[in-house]
């Protein structure tokens, strides 16, 4: 089978959406499909390249409002559809997508789209323009689709409230390859933990976006509170990945007088992440927004209890595996850490069952299975 997929961005671009088209991309082309990624050429890299059997083209930008890369030549797909059978778009909040609902109207093409959740920025600004988005583009957008995937169910009734038949609505999940990890667990540790000064600490982990987005600002209250609330000073907080809130994240820890307790260590490579997974007590996402964050299986999978924020996807999939709390609340975000790293029977607890969830339902090996079984009924 023929898959064509457009996305705003693609690896070595980092980000949950990015590594999720990577590994269904790569897991399609070991099934023997014929697969090609179109995306925009961020960073710059070769305009078109075959890696893991899957071609990639990446088309020029002209800017990216909101973050999202607008590329005209994703209004012009007719030639890269030649042959095609499926038509398969990421991210409903993107011009990608945009591009995939018009090239279905004009080329015919089964086009199916993954939602990857309800989008919110943390400015309200941004989401304004994110709540008028939903009711005009992304309604069109939606029903335009032959099939709209989401990854929970929680996501499916919100596409659901748009009037999409529940019959052109799969719940899908998102999904690990633990084989990227393997060369790298038995690595010694040592180095990475006197590279970032984490001796003799309980040290918790974020991994992704520096961003309003992704409840940065509300980790490093939390932090505070911590620190001058609750008078702790045997806790290191390492925050992993970049954006364009880092600098001022920085300037909010030299605010809050805890710049001895956070760690900016930036975008890293995988040795380094896994490092980082390995030597860490526990992993902390308080998003704003999300769809089913890979970060957050990658977590689980090395056995980190997990603290994430009550959203209503975060609590289908994770609600029993991992702590909630409520977003934008630092005094909950605080208690629910410290009390989390005192009470290591839950920790152990949580680290059993997260790490057995993950390696029984979310590999890429076993959701591949529900995507071939998606095309087939889309193209029969």
């Amino acid at each position: 089978m023929k898959i064509v997929q457009v996305t705003p961005y693609y690896p070595p671009h980092t980000g949950g959406i990015e590594r999720y088209v990577h590994n269904l991309s790569r897991a399609l082309a070991d099934r023997g499909h014929d697969v090609t990624v179109l995306t925009a050429n961020i960073p710059k890299g070769s305009p078109v390249e075959t890696e893991n059997g899957v071609v990639i083209e990446r088309r020029p930008c002209l800017g990216r409002p909101f973050n999202d890369p607008f590329v005209p030549s994703f209004f012009r797909l007719g030639e890269s559809l030649a042959g095609a059978d499926v038509l398969h778009a990421h991210n409903a909040y993107s011009c990608a997508a945009v591009s995939a609902g018009v090239a279905r109207r004009r080329c015919g093409i089964p086009t199916v789209l993954t939602h990857h959740g309800q989008h919110m920025f943390g400015h309200p600004l941004k989401d304004l323009f994110v709540t008028l988005y939903r009711g005009t583009i992304e309604y069109g957008l939606v029903h335009r689709m032959d099939r709209v995937v989401t990854l929970s169910p929680s996501d499916a009734d919100y596409v659901s409230a748009f009037g999409v038949g529940k019959e052109r609505i799969s719940v899908i999940p998102n999904a690990i390859c633990p084989e990227d990890f393997l060369p790298y667990i038995g690595q010694d540790t040592t180095g990475f933990v006197e590279a970032h000064r984490l001796e003799g600490k309980k040290r918790v982990l974020f991994v992704g976006q520096i961003s309003t987005r992704k409840g940065v600002d509300v980790l490093l209250r939390a932090v505070d509170q911590i620190v001058h609330g609750q008078g702790r000073d045997d806790l290191v907080f390492l925050f992993i990945g970049d954006g364009d809130y880092r600098e001022r994240a920085r300037e909010l820890a030299r605010g809050y007088r805890i710049e001895g307790h956070v760690r900016f260590p930036g975008k890293v490579g995988l040795r380094d992440l896994v490092a980082a997974y390995r030597s860490s007590d526990m992993y902390v996402l308080p998003s704003l927004s999300e769809g089913m964050p890979t970060v957050i299986l990658e977590a689980m999978f090395f056995g980190l209890p997990v603290i994430t924020t009550d959203l209503p996807c975060l609590r289908d999939n994770f609600g029993d595996h991992a702590v909630l709390v409520p977003a934008r609340d630092e005094r909950a975000l605080a208690g629910t850490i410290t009390g989390l790293l005192d009470d290591a029977a839950r920790c152990r607890r949580l680290s059993e069952r997260g790490r057995e969830l993950v390696r029984s339902n979310y590999t890429w090996d076993n959701v591949v299975l529900a995507y071939e079984r998606l095309y087939e009924q889309m193209t029969n």
